[in-house]
């Protein structure tokens, strides 16, 4: 496997970001091609990963505009893929969660991206994957330290 020279530096976050992207999230997302829109995913996702969470709260952690993620919010909820209840600690709020049946097709998808990045994952040295494998603990632990928003 050849080094690739968009990564200028071990520390260039902009460059590792574009690559990561480039390599993995947008493998990640063809798994969905067809069904929803990147920033769907992406909304879909993060509430898979967190949790229940107002729009307010959804729009500024995807760095969305209000308005805007209001009208996605309302597409995925009228397909579906979103139920709404009040919060309990303050009832004027309105907090979002992914449905069971979104639930189970963005699990579907990180499966069969997980099976196909194991299969390509096989393809590198032992060594190639124990660094991948490391880095990817690594970077897991470091940014859970990071603010959340």
């Amino acid at each position: 496997m050849t080094e690739n020279p968009s990564v200028q530096t071990d520390e260039d976050v902009f460059n590792f970001i574009v690559f990561v992207h480039r390599a993995l999230e947008k493998p990640f997302e063809d798994y969905f091609k067809g069904k929803f829109t990147s920033l769907q995913l992406n909304a879909l996702c993060i509430l898979c990963a967190s949790g229940p969470m107002t729009m307010s709260d959804l729009a500024a952690s995807l760095h969305t505009p209000r308005q805007q993620m209001s009208k996605l919010i309302e597409k995925l909820y009228e397909d579906g893929y979103l139920v709404r209840s009040l919060d309990q600690n303050d009832r004027r709020k309105i907090r979002i969660a992914i449905s069971e049946e979104t639930a189970k097709c963005i699990n579907e998808g990180r499966k069969n991206f997980d099976r196909a990045l194991k299969t390509y994952l096989k393809g590198l040295n032992e060594a190639d994957y124990k660094d991948f494998s490391y880095a990817i603990r690594i970077v897991n632990r470091i940014l859970t330290k990071f603010p959340q928003r």
